[in-house]
């Protein structure tokens, strides 16, 4: 679920690489993109809803299947 997150994320603060930063959490690094205050839109925001829905494929339950559903809505 957490790949889940970070894409969902990344629809809504898209960034620049130029500008991000490196962070290392115990032996995870993380690279965070200076963000653009843009959102992602049209196909690119349908490419990256299908990368969230199938980082939640094994979520079950009544709000998962509520969330999915919005999702699938959206990335049509």
């Amino acid at each position: 679920m957490a790949y889940a997150q970070t894409y969902a994320d990344a629809c809504f603060n898209l960034g620049d690489a130029t500008g991000g930063t490196v962070e290392r959490h115990g032996a995870v690094i993380e690279i965070k993109p200076k963000e653009t205050g843009k959102e992602m839109a049209g196909n690119e925001l349908r490419t990256q809803l299908l990368y969230v829905l199938s980082n939640l494929d094994h979520w079950r339950g009544e709000e998962a299947r509520r969330v999915k559903g919005i999702l699938r809505k959206y990335a049509t």
